[in-house]
C-alpha cells in the first residue's frame, strides 16, 4: 500500500513518514479511527515505507522487493491477527492463517472494507468474530523468532477491539514489552470495547474523518461519477470513504432501509403494539445480522440530522433527494429541540448494544416504546 493512494488524510501521512524519516518509531501503535477513514491502509502504508529500501520523500518506492512482497501481503516478518469464525471450510479451531487467502483479496480488491464486508468474505454473516487466546498464543511465537529478511518484524493486529479479555490480556506484556526489532500495530474502531491497559501501553493515533472534497474527488477519478452525484454521495459519508462507496453501489440497501424506517415511525406514532412487534421481529432476524442493523441504526440518525438541519436551517443543505425527500417534509416537523438530544441518544446507545451482542429484540422493542412517547413531545 502506497501513501498515495490512500484518500486524504495529507496530515496524518505527513506526520507518519517524518516519524520513520526520523528514526522515531514507537514499538506499539494503536491507529484508532473507523474503518471508511482508512486506519487500516495506512498502517500498512506506514509498515511499506519503513522498510522500504528506496524511501523517496513523500512515499515507499513500490517496487523494490520489500514494497512488493508488502504490497501482496505476503512478506515473511509482516504477521497478521484478525477476528474469524469457523465456516463451512474451517470447521474447527479457526485462526487467521487459516483466512489469510481471503485477507490477501479483500485487501487488493477494497483496502475500506468494514467488519460486516470481512464477515461475507469468509462467510460467516449470521456469526460475530473474534481474536481468541490461541491467536494470541500463535502471536507471541511468531514475535519470538528473528526477523527472516527485514530490519524489523510486524504484527499487525485489524479489529483489536475483538480481542477476548483473555486474548487482550495474554497480549499485554508482549505489547509492553516486545521482543527485539518488533512492531505492533493495532488498528481498531470502538476505543471504549478495548481494555484500558492495552491503550495505555500503545501510542495512540486518531484517524480522523476525510475530507469531502478528498471523498468526492476519489469517487469521479475511481468510479467515473459525474461531481454533484460524486458530492452528494461524499456529504453523505461524513469522512467515511466505505460509506460513500456503500451509498454510490448499493441503493438497494438505502432503499430498504428508508422503507424499514417508515414503518417504524408510522408504528411509533400510532403507538401500535402490533405493528410495533411485527417491525421488532423482522429487524430482529438473523438473516439480517448485526452489521446490516448496525447500518440502519446510522441511517436513522442521517434521517433524524436532517429533519433537524430542515427545521432550523432550511432546505438549502438538504441531502435527500426523491422519496426520501417528500417524505421529510412531512417527517422533519416531528424532530425539534425538544426531543432529538433524547432521539440521539437512543439510536446511538442501540448502536452501541447491538455491536456488544446485546439480545436485539429487547433492543429494538425497548427503543420502539421509547419513540412512541418521544415522537409526541411538542415543540417547546
Amino acid at each position: 500500500m502506497l501513501f498515495k493512494d490512500i484518500v486524504g488524510q495529507e496530515v496524518l501521512k505527513g506526520r507518519l513518514i517524518q516519524s520513520a524519516l526520523a528514526g522515531r518509531i514507537s514499538h506499539a501503535q494503536l491507529f484508532l479511527g473507523q474503518s471508511g477513514y482508512g486506519a487500516l491502509p495506512l498502517a500498512l502504508a506506514y509498515v511499506q515505507f519503513i522498510n522500504c529500501s528506496n524511501k523517496l520523500a513523500d512515499d515507499s518506492c513500490g517496487s523494490c522487493k520489500s514494497c512488493l512482497k508488502i504490497s501482496k501481503l505476503a512478506h515473511p516478518d509482516l504477521h497478521f491477527a484478525f477476528p474469524v469464525n469457523t465456516n463451512k471450510e474451517v470447521t474447527k479451531n479457526p485462526s487467521s492463517d487459516l483466512f489469510i487467502q481471503q485477507w490477501r483479496e479483500i485487501n487488493a480488491d477494497h483496502p475500506y472494507f468494514n467488519l460486516d464486508d470481512w464477515h461475507q468474505k469468509i462467510a460467516i454473516e449470521t456469526k460475530q468474530s473474534i481474536i481468541n487466546v490461541a491467536e494470541s498464543q500463535e502471536m507471541i511465537k511468531k514475535l519470538s523468532l528473528k526477523p527472516y529478511e527485514a530490519e524489523y518484524k510486524f504484527l499487525l493486529i485489524w479489529k483489536a477491539e475483538q480481542l477476548n479479555v483473555q486474548a487482550a490480556n495474554k497480549l499485554l506484556k508482549l505489547i509492553e514489552e516486545p521482543t527485539d526489532k518488533t512492531i505492533i500495530l493495532l488498528v481498531a474502531e470502538e476505543e471504549e470495547q478495548m481494555l484500558k491497559t492495552i491503550i495505555s501501553r500503545t501510542q495512540l493515533i486518531r484517524v480522523p474523518p476525510v475530507k469531502k472534497e478528498a471523498i468526492a474527488e476519489y469517487l469521479m477519478q475511481t468510479a467515473g461519477v459525474e461531481v454533484s452525484l460524486a458530492t452528494e454521495h461524499a456529504s453523505f459519508a461524513e469522512g467515511n470513504v466505505a460509506t460513500a462507496l456503500a451509498r454510490l453501489n448499493q441503493q438497494e440497501e438505502v432503499d430498504y432501509f428508508f422503507n424499514l424506517f417508515k414503518r417504524w415511525m408510522r408504528g411509533c406514532y400510532e403507538a401500535n403494539i402490533e405493528k410495533m412487534y411485527a417491525w421488532v421481529e423482522e429487524v430482529s432476524a438473523r438473516t439480517i445480522g448485526r452489521e446490516k442493523q448496525k447500518r440502519f441504526l446510522e441511517f436513522a440518525l442521517e434521517i433524524m440530522r436532517e429533519g433537524l438541519m430542515r427545521n432550523y436551517v432550511g432546505t438549502h443543505l438538504q441531502r435527500f433527494d426523491g422519496e426520501i425527500n417528500s417524505f421529510m417534509k412531512n417527517f422533519a416537523p416531528f424532530v425539534h429541540h425538544s426531543n432529538v438530544v433524547a432521539i440521539m441518544e437512543l439510536l446511538n446507545l442501540a448502536h452501541r448494544d447491538i455491536g456488544r451482542n446485546a439480545y436485539a429484540k429487547i433492543t429494538f422493542m425497548d427503543m420502539s416504546m421509547k419513540f412512541a412517547n418521544l415522537l409526541r413531545v411538542k415543540k417547546g
